[in-house]
């Protein structure tokens, strides 16, 4: 498994655009994965890794 740590909370409950696994510095975000993309892409990021950030203290179970 991979993580990727992300200390920012303004980004709770939405999806973020990453650059890659390996850095996980923010490149778009919104409220769909889509958008995140979309945004992404727009600054010239072919292929982002997208992710969901929970909102704080919320449990999540895959």
């Amino acid at each position: 498994m991979i993580q990727t740590l992300i200390k920012n909370n303004d980004f709770a409950g939405k999806y973020v655009a990453m650059k890659s696994f390996e850095d996980s510095t923010v490149v778009g975000y919104g409220e769909s994965p889509k958008e995140a993309s979309d945004k992404a892409k727009e600054k010239g990021y072919k292929e982002p890794v997208i992710a969901f950030l929970p909102s704080k203290d919320t449990v999540q179970i895959y």
